[in-house]
């Protein structure tokens, strides 16, 4: 377990959720009375750091379960599973949707770096979203010399 934000948070490199007939079953982090989600990262965002569409869970009786066609491979995922109390982070990563088989769908850890190079092919949000970075780190000023210095 590592600390994030005062939060105890477990190790999950991979997360595999098993699949029953055309739903996926949540995942093993999934906190029962805790904040879930599972959403789509579908590019950047200046305020939040990624756009997201959220997986909406179905109620199938007991349980919570999500719809198989939800999940594709290569796209990429943000889950999180908050203890309500406790202050424990089951989980609260980006994942890569790697294999979906017969028995289960496989997400694997992926690092931010990673995903904006699958986002290359949208540059012009990368390009954005990096001068926003930038303008964090650095007065406007000093960023505009940055540029020029570049070309």
């Amino acid at each position: 377990m590592h600390y994030k934000g005062g939060y105890t948070m477990e190790n999950c490199d991979e997360i595999r959720m098993e699949i029953r007939s055309c739903f996926v079953r949540t995942h093993e982090h999934w906190e029962r009375n805790g904040k879930n989600w599972i959403a789509r990262i579908t590019g950047l965002d200046e305020k939040y750091g990624y756009r997201r569409e959220f997986l909406e869970p179905v109620q199938l009786g007991r349980e919570k379960v999500f719809l198989l066609k939800d999940f594709h491979i290569s796209e990429i995922y943000e889950i999180a599973s908050i203890s309500r109390t406790g202050g424990h982070i089951g989980v609260k990563e980006t994942y890569l949707c790697t294999e979906i088989n017969e028995t289960c769908v496989v997400l694997e850890i992926i690092s931010q770096e990673d995903i904006l190079e699958k986002m290359c092919n949208r540059k012009e949000d990368v390009a954005v979203h990096l001068v926003h970075q930038l303008l964090e780190i650095v007065r406007k000023d000093e960023a505009v010399k940055l540029i020029q210095g570049v070309n």
